[in-house]
This record gives structure tokens, sequence and C-alpha cells, in this order.
């Protein structure tokens, strides 16, 4: 099903700029991507769950950008641990995904989000170092990661909490960022055009129901440039950000933008 009348100046203005802005996040500064999510709720409000669906090729195009720079740097033991927790929270989130009002989408998204920052600024600032190793506490980040990035692509908060947890420097943190969210986003395609038809059958609206649908791939050809754009960009402010400040940096731009979600939601 293509959707014609969702494609306006718009939400075309504004999508162009949340494109643009995935580049960066993927390739540069990951702190952004959330916010890049945040604009594409606005380019189609009202349609929370459409803009969530429509992201998500346009995150594997910059996902695949981001792969091929950093791919060397990953580290596989890493992401073979947090498998078995995201896999728990992609089912989880579709779950709820198949039942969420447009409405409550955004807060849920935002609390989920800021929750697990909050989290790790309180271990990193009272040295729970040992809090980092914990099974519990693997399971319960990839839970979250797994079920905010089916919910609202919000994942890139709770995946930057627990790498940071486990000291990634500069390098690794992309490295392992990139094949991580390349998996995770490839996974979530047939989840999220399944949460389409079963939300038809358990009596949304068509519109209201939509999730993912042809109209997400006219948009992901629409959007194509300006992300190879932001991919090119992002590099460079990579490059740029020392390595000291790079994980905290993108620590507050992931919590300011959660922030956001929660309070524009309630307000």
């Amino acid at each position: 099903m293509i959707t014609p009348d969702l494609i306006t100046p718009y939400s075309l203005t504004i999508g162009f700029v949340a494109a643009f802005l995935i580049g960066v996040s993927k390739t540069g500064t990951p702190g952004v991507g959330l916010f890049a999510c945040l604009l594409m709720l606005f380019a189609f409000r009202g349609h929370e769950m459409f803009a969530s669906g429509a992201v998500v090729p346009l995150l594997i195009i910059g996902d695949l950008a981001a792969v091929y720079f950093y791919r060397k740097d990953c580290d596989p033991l890493l992401l073979k641990r947090l498998c078995p927790p995201v896999a728990v929270g992609l089912i989880l989130g579709t779950i709820a995904l198949c039942r969420l009002e447009n409405s409550q989408f955004r807060l849920v998204v935002g609390l989920l989000a800021s929750s697990i920052l909050i989290f790790e600024f309180i271990r990193n600032r009272m040295g729970w170092t040992q809090v980092a190793t914990n099974k519990p506490f693997r399971w319960g980040c990839g839970i979250l990661a797994g079920a905010t990035t089916i919910l609202g692509n919000a994942a890139g908060a709770v995946s930057a909490a627990y790498f940071s947890s486990q000291g990634l420097d500069k390098k690794r943190f992309m490295g392992t960022n990139a094949v991580f969210f390349f998996l995770v986003n490839v996974s979530k395609i047939p989840l999220m055009l399944a949460a389409t038809h079963i939300r038809l059958r358990i009596g949304f609206e068509e519109e209201a129901a939509q999730v993912m649908n042809g109209t997400t791939f006219v948009l992901t050809a629409i959007f194509f440039a300006p992300i190879l754009l932001g991919g090119f960009v992002g590099r460079r402010i990579y490059k740029a950000i020392p390595e000291k400040i790079f994980v905290p940096f993108i620590l507050t731009l992931n919590f300011i933008t959660a922030v956001y979600i929660v309070v524009s939601s309630i307000v």
C-alpha cells in the first residue's frame, strides 16, 4: 500500500534534514541519530508509527556507510553477548508496537531512552564499575535496546550507555555501534511489516495501523542523497572530535533529545 498523501512539501523538507543528520550520526556522531528520528516524527506528525517505520531503511543506508568505514574496529564478542537479550527486546517491542496508539508512542520512547541514560550517568558518577560486567545489566540494556529500537529507533541512547559502561574507546565504539545497528535495523523490517498487518487485523483503522508500507520505500529513494551527504560530513566531524570527550559528548546529545521527547509529548 502506498499513501502519497503523506508526502507533502513539509514532510519532505523536514525529512531531508532528518536524512542528512542520519548520515552524520552513522559516520560521525551517533548522538545525533535520536534527534534525526525525532525530526522524522515531526515531519509526519499524527503518524508517528509510520514515521518510525519510514526511518528504518534510511538508517540501514547509513549503517552500510558506517560498516564500510569502521568494521575493522568492531568488538564481535561484545555483540555476541548482546544478541540474545536484544532479540527478546525486539519481540517485546513488536508486541507493544501492535498495541500502542500514535499519541502514546513518543512518550514511551522518550521515557525508555532517558531512563537508561540517567542510570549510566549515575553509574559513572558513583563508580559502580562492577555493574557493567553483571549479566543482569547486560540483559537489561539488551532488552531495552531491542524494545526501543523497534518502538522508535531510540536504541542509540541505550547502546551509547552500554558501550560507555564497557569502556570502549572512540574507534571500538564506532565499529561496534556500526555493525550492531546494521544487524538490528535489517532485522526490524520484517517485524514492522508484520506489525502493520497485525494492527489492521486487531481493529486499528487503516491509516492508524500503518507502520511500514510501500510509501516507506518511496521515501527511501527520495532521501538517499542527503544520507550520503550526511555520511560524508559525519566522517569529518568524527575525526575532529577529541578522543577524551567523544563518548561523553554522544551520551549528552542522546540525553538532551530523550528528555525533549518526553517533555514535548506531555506539554
